[in-house]
């Protein structure tokens, strides 16, 4: 499964993809994104490499595919209706992409408002949307959850508003007809306050995302550390040439926008127009978490390849050769790669970052010897939790899910505690063994348990089962009796 699962998702991501490029652009937009998908392989793939079982590759390939439907929407329902559907298995999936998904709604409400013949279609889209939402809501929450509301998955709060903003808009579509364009706005704009006041009014801490609920004592010494969610305020110093990657990426792909929207006119077809604002979107939130890097470059690639496409067929005739010398020319890496370069001229080379010796405690042959002992319970560093259950027998305190704020609590009490202390913890939660990796950074105080362990002070309550040269350090809590 660690290997299927994120292969299994990369054909339809760059199928969906493709089809991005092709309603934004000319006919030559498939050859020119494909080939810049190849240039950018190693940023696109980023959520498909095996062993990366997590939920971004699939959330990825959805609004993809939304956007993709919502691009052949006009005058056609079931594009709408197969827009609804990704739509709400996205949101079943996670809530990371839910500004993306908002922005594919906005758009079929932009139809309805500009031309009342498209009622069947935003029809077809709004009671696809709240059904299939409905479903799949009912399939994965247990009867007793299905009355509560949360920030970071889907929950009353979000199908309620779903069901507000789709049947709304299938509502107001209906009726569409008979009635000006004033109102039509109107109403479509009534709807979305509508459905955002029933998200909101029924958890208020979602106004702060999907982390709005997250437990805020674990946010000193875990969540406020986790590299992924760095802003590029704080990476510009540690990665410049990562900075400058996203930042070359997100001027590319709104430079591109600009042009295809320019090209439109203002009878532009609001499938453009949203699939511009996720790429707005993607790169504001870039700017605030780096992991949403991937999102910027799935929508950025397809918008420079229909860029190029209307490059190709406006000034280069569609040439093969012409068009191709354009897309390498407008690669978001390459053009990245110089422009670091130049930045390295200017403001000088930033000092090389220090190796580190972290991916060792994630090596499967690390956890061979833990493997090969009575499975129990562990105690560790949050983010070795993952890796011990996937190679072991054995069950994990504490994983890097914020969910787990108990066990990330738990465990760091025990690590942070002196030694005398952890002992009591650590026997209340019948702990079986301690492990830790030395290389990997470890947030707790002078005396503490983990810091003992690091300078060789092994507390009597402690057996040491591994060498000191091993990668992992293995201690076992002696019996009581």
């Amino acid at each position: 499964m660690r290997f299927a699962w994120p292969l299994m998702w990369i054909l339809p991501a760059v199928l969906s993809g493709l089809a991005v490029a092709r309603g934004l652009g000319e006919r030559a937009a498939v050859l020119a994104t494909a080939v810049l998908m190849s240039l950018n392989i190693t940023r696109l793939s980023i959520q498909f490499v095996p062993g990366r079982v997590d939920h971004h590759n699939l959330q990825i390939v959805l609004i993809l595919a939304s956007l993709a439907c919502a691009l052949r929407a006009s005058r056609r329902p079931a594009w709408a209706a197969a827009a609804g559907a990704a739509t709400a298995l996205g949101l079943a999936i996670g809530l990371e992409s839910l500004i993306f998904h908002a922005l594919v709604g906005a758009s079929f409400a932009l139809r309805l408002a500009r031309d009342p013949k498209e009622a069947k279609v935003v029809g077809a889209y709004g009671f696809s949307l709240s059904a299939a939402t409905a479903l799949f809501f009912c399939v994965e929450t247990p009867p007793w959850r299905l009355a509560l509301s949360f920030c970071d998955e889907i929950g009353l709060n979000l199908v309620l508003a779903v069901a507000a903003a789709g049947l709304g808009l299938a509502l107001v579509a209906a009726f569409s007809a008979k009635v000006e364009t004033p109102i039509r706005i109107a109403l479509a704009g009534l709807v979305g306050v509508v459905a955002a006041a029933i998200y909101l009014g029924l958890d208020p801490q979602c106004i702060h995302g999907p982390f709005g609920a997250l437990d805020p004592r674990v946010r000193p010494f875990w969540f406020d550390r986790i590299q992924e969610i760095q802003s590029w305020k704080t990476t510009v110093h540690t990665d410049r040439a990562g900075v400058i990657r996203q930042a070359v990426m997100g001027c590319l792909g709104l430079a591109g926008g600009a042009l295809l929207l320019w090209r439109a006119g203002r009878r532009a077809d609001p499938g453009i127009l949203v699939v511009v604002l996720c790429l707005v979107a993607a790169m504001l939130a870039t700017i605030s978490a780096r992991r949403m890097e991937a999102y910027l470059f799935w929508f950025g690639v397809p918008v420079v390849g229909a860029a190029v496409s209307v490059v190709a067929r406006r000034w280069l005739k569609d040439l093969l050769l012409p068009t191709l010398v354009a897309t390498l020319a407008l690669s978001p890496d390459l053009v990245a790669a110089a422009t670091t370069s130049g930045a390295d001229l200017i403001l000088g080379r930033p000092p090389p970052a220090p190796r580190s010796a972290t991916g060792r405690c994630f090596a499967t042959r690390a956890y061979v010897h833990l493997a090969s002992l009575p499975p129990g319970l562990v105690i560790s560093e949050t983010d070795l939790g993952p890796f011990i259950l996937a190679w072991t027998r054995d069950q994990a305190l504490a994983a890097p899910y914020h969910r787990m704020s108990i066990g990330i609590l738990a465990a760091h009490d025990v690590l942070d505690a002196p030694p005398a202390g952890a002992e009591v913890l650590a026997r209340a939660r019948r702990a079986n063994y301690i492990v830790d990796c030395p290389p990997y950074p470890m947030n707790v105080g002078q005396g503490s348990l983990g810091r003992a362990l690091r300078r060789g002070e092994i507390p009597a309550w402690l057996d040491p089962l591994t060498k000191r040269d091993e990668v992992l350090q293995i201690y076992r809590l002696r019996s009581t009796g």
